[in-house]
């Protein structure tokens, strides 16, 4: 029997923490910038001191965290490596990179398999079901009401999964992800095109781009990534914002009339030439380089990449124009982010405490990294945040006051088959030669077939 009980709880739980981040984030522009080289908190690491080994000797942890952006190898480079040490006396930790999306699930799951799994690593929606079945996943709930770490939270329950478990730590930087349209407003002057704010403009600007021999948007599209994590979400959400809240709980399925529509704009887009030729091949790493060379001159991401992107002042956002009268942008949003996002602790772990100090402090590294770029988080650190930039500042005053907020289906929706295969169909649907009708048959079968609601 199909149940909307998990999706909906999820999604109550994340819109709790995006109320939560806006209201204990430190939204004044004013306040004082941290160190140059932030720390945790003197209380974080005084809490660590108790678990330092008596004996001198230092107990080894392995961690496998995210390596997939900019924000991550500076969060590694100028807040993990530079802190640990005095964090955590005790421990002699190694870190292992874990790529990210189906790499880094596939990473897991096969460490899993092989009863190699490492003390501390880093969750996703994704493939955390496989992993809690097996025993994989901590709940980390009796160490950090100990230690007093979930009273860092501004809204503790908004840590909790559906079984009222905490299975691991972030930030809470997440809610605040949302995709958006970044562009380069030179290349949109030298075209001689304007903000888009309908889809049918979007095609015809991206035309105009073309013409005058510039690639109009790019956004990472190996293994399905764009379309599994925004694209598919953000095409049905422009034309009926409704029907995309259902599918997210279950209510609907892919037979939807706006959902097979949905389908049918991203096989518009490439093949009125939106993207460049090759998409369905291109990493994540080329498709942010070509952006920022102005190889293109519009970017679908994240608002992650913000933070870094804003360094260039040509560098604007819009967000994805209208296909009906349906939609408004200043009234719908897709969020990132999930209850079972963040840093975890293996559950079979010979040294559990540690393990936990170390997922309180990796959590702990993230909120002072993202509070160094304005950007709103929930898990406080003490700092009072950074100036934010302009475009930062644009961004939240845009978000905040924005009511209806749609949880991302890639995270919420989909149980790890129903993931890799909703990689494979997006994958099919950029190379511009697979129907958005195959598109929408093969996923309704996919989607009768996904776990995720189940019992």
């Amino acid at each position: 029997m199909v149940t909307k009980t998990k999706a909906a709880a999820m999604i109550l739980m994340a819109s709790t923490l995006l109320v939560s981040s806006a209201c204990g984030s430190g939204n004044n522009t004013n306040a004082s910038k941290p160190s140059n080289n932030p720390s945790p908190s003197a209380a974080s690491t005084e809490d660590n001191k108790e678990t330092a080994a008596p004996d001198g000797k230092k107990i080894k942890m392995r961690v496998i965290t995210i390596t997939t952006d900019e924000n991550r190898n500076n969060i590694m480079e100028k807040f993990i490596k530079p802190n640990i040490a005095a964090a955590l006396p005790n421990l002699e930790v190694e870190f292992e990179p874990g790529g990210g999306g189906e790499d880094m699930a596939n990473k897991l799951k096969t460490l899993n398999s092989s009863g190699d799994m490492p003390d501390v690593f880093w969750s996703d929606a994704g493939y955390f079901t496989p992993l809690k079945n097996t025993g994989s996943i901590l709940d980390l709930t009796p160490y950090i009401s100990k230690d007093g770490f979930i009273d860092k939270y501004a809204v503790p329950d908004a840590l909790k999964h559906v079984d009222n478990g905490i299975y691991s730590l972030s930030s809470g930087a997440d809610t605040y992800f949302t995709p958006v349209i970044f562009y380069h407003k030179d290349m949109f002057e030298e075209a001689g095109v304007k903000v888009p704010t309908t889809f049918d403009e979007l095609i015809q600007i991206s035309k105009t781009l073309k013409s005058k021999g510039m690639v109009p948007a790019v956004t990472p599209g190996k293994d399905g990534w764009g379309p599994k994590l925004f694209m598919l979400q953000q095409m049905i959400q422009i034309g009926d914002p409704q029907a995309m809240a259902d599918l997210v709980s279950n209510k609907t399925d892919f037979a939807n009339p706006s959902v097979k529509e949905g389908a049918a704009r991203i096989e518009t887009m490439v093949k009125e030439g939106v993207f460049p030729d090759g998409i369905a091949n291109l990493d994540y790493g080329p498709a942010m380089e070509m952006f920022t060379s102005k190889k293109a001159a519009m970017l679908m991401m994240f608002t992650w990449e913000l933070p870094n992107l804003a360094k260039d002042e040509t560098v604007d956002f819009f967000p994805f124009p209208s296909a009906s009268d349906k939609y408004d942008p200043a009234q719908t949003v897709q969020f990132w982010g999930s209850p079972v996002n963040g840093y975890a602790v293996n559950g079979k772990t010979e040294h559990p405490e540690e393990a936990v100090k170390l997922a309180e402090f990796l959590a702990m590294a993230d909120a002072l990294y993202f509070e160094t770029t304005g950007a709103p988080i929930s898990l406080q650190t003490g700092n009072q945040a950074n100036n934010r930039s302009p475009l930062m500042q644009k961004f939240v005053d845009w978000y905040n006051p924005i009511p209806n907020k749609i949880a991302s289906f890639a995270l919420n929706s989909i149980d790890a088959r129903t993931s890799a295969e909703v990689s494979t169909q997006g994958a099919n649907l950029l190379t511009g030669e697979y129907a958005a009708e195959d598109f929408n048959a093969a996923m309704n079968k996919i989607w009768a077939e996904n776990t995720w609601f189940k019992e």
